[in-house]
């Protein structure tokens, strides 16, 4: 029998971030207050603890699960951190911020223009990840956006 499936679903084309969070229940639920996010598809062990979620935030799918240090799946509050922050482009994203902050995101860097043509604001959510949200407000070439930062850095 031939395999006609697609290797690559349609809907997961990019990087998929899949996120470990201490609780997920909650996680989800402050991912729908603060970022818009809709649940497509949970499943839910038997102890309570989410094994795997999928969330998305317009178009960008996360994926996401309650941690377990058995398999070293662990979270940013059990490493101390995170070194990855993940972005997001959205149509208002001073609307956005607004709305995170408010539901309990903390401010890291606050919305602004950038010399690439993004309005870029940076949060951190209470599970330790780390966040940008953009609007893209205007088309820069490669070649302006470096004499852009070489003029910035000069400053």
């Amino acid at each position: 029998m031939a395999n006609n499936v697609n290797p690559i679903p349609e809907a997961y084309r990019g990087a998929t971030p899949y996120l470990s969070v201490k609780d997920a229940t909650d996680a989800i639920k402050f991912y729908q207050r603060a970022f818009g996010a809709r649940e497509v598809f949970q499943m839910s062990q038997p102890d309570g603890k989410i094994g795997h979620a999928e969330l998305r935030i317009g178009e960008a799918p996360i994926m996401l699960a309650d941690e377990f240090p058995e398999i070293n799946f662990r979270s940013p509050e059990s490493i101390g951190g995170t070194p990855v922050n993940i972005l997001i482009y959205v149509n208002d994203v001073d609307a956005l911020v607004d709305q995170a902050t408010a539901a309990g995101a903390k401010l890291m860097r606050p919305v602004e223009d950038q010399s690439y043509g993004g309005r870029v604001g940076v949060l951190e959510d209470p599970f330790g990840h780390s966040w940008s949200f953009a609007t893209h407000i205007e088309d820069v070439s490669p070649e302006n956006i470096q004499k852009r930062a070489a003029a910035a850095r000069k400053k």
